[in-house]
C-alpha cells in the first residue's frame, strides 16, 4: 500500500496536533473538575468511598467522572495515532476514534440537556446540578464546557477522517 506523501504527512501531523490540543484541554478541564468534586465530597463526607446516603453525589457516580475518563482515553488514543501517521492503514484506526468521539459527544450533550431541562422546569431558578453544585446558569456548568470541547474534538477528527479517506481512496486507485 502506498505511503502518504511528505506534504500529506505534514498536513496530517499539524491537524492531529489541533486534535491533541483540544483533547488535552478537555482532559485537563474534566479531570480538574472531577478532582474538585472529589475534594468537595471529601470535605462533606470525610471519605471518598461512600456511595449511598450522601449529602452530595459521589463523583464516581456522576457523568463528569465518566466524561473525564472518555476525554483521557480519547487523548491517549489520538496520541498513539499521531505517532502512527506514517502508516497508510491509519484511516481504519482513525475511523474508530471518530466513532468514539461521536459517542462521547452524544453522552456529553445528553447530560447537559438533562441538566438544562431540569433548570428550565424549575422556573429558571437555581438548582443543584448532578455534581452537587448550585447551578444558576446551565451555560456556565462544567457539563456544558465539556460538551463544547468534545464537539470541537469531534469536528477536528471528522476533518482528519475526510482527509485520510481521500488519501486512502487515491492510494487504492493508483
Amino acid at each position: 500500500m502506498k505511503q502518504l506523501s511528505v506534504l500529506q504527512w505534514l498536513r496530517m501531523k499539524k491537524n492531529y496536533l489541533f486534535l491533541l490540543i483540544a483533547l488535552g484541554v478537555g482532559s485537563l478541564f474534566s479531570v480538574g473538575t472531577v478532582l474538585g468534586d472529589y475534594m468537595r465530597f471529601y470535605d462533606v463526607e470525610g471519605t471518598i468511598f461512600r456511595i449511598k446516603d450522601c449529602a452530595s453525589p459521589n463523583p464516581l457516580m456522576t457523568p463528569c467522572f465518566w466524561g473525564a475518563i472518555a476525554f483521557v482515553v480519547a487523548f491517549f488514543w489520538a496520541r498513539r495515532l499521531y505517532y502512527r501517521l506514517e502508516r497508510y492503514d491509519m484511516y481504519i484506526y482513525h475511523t474508530s476514534l471518530s466513532v468514539f468521539l461521536v459517542g462521547g459527544s452524544i453522552f456529553a450533550w445528553t447530560n447537559f440537556m438533562r441538566g438544562y431541562l431540569a433548570f428550565i422546569n424549575h422556573g429558571s431558578k437555581p438548582i443543584i446540578g448532578c455534581s452537587g453544585q448550585l447551578v444558576t446558569n446551565p451555560f456556565e456548568t462544567p457539563c456544558f464546557w465539556g460538551s463544547v470541547l468534545f464537539s470541537i474534538s469531534l469536528v477536528i477528527a471528522i476533518g482528519l477522517w475526510i482527509g485520510l479517506r481521500r488519501s486512502h481512496a487515491t492510494a487504492i486507485i493508483e
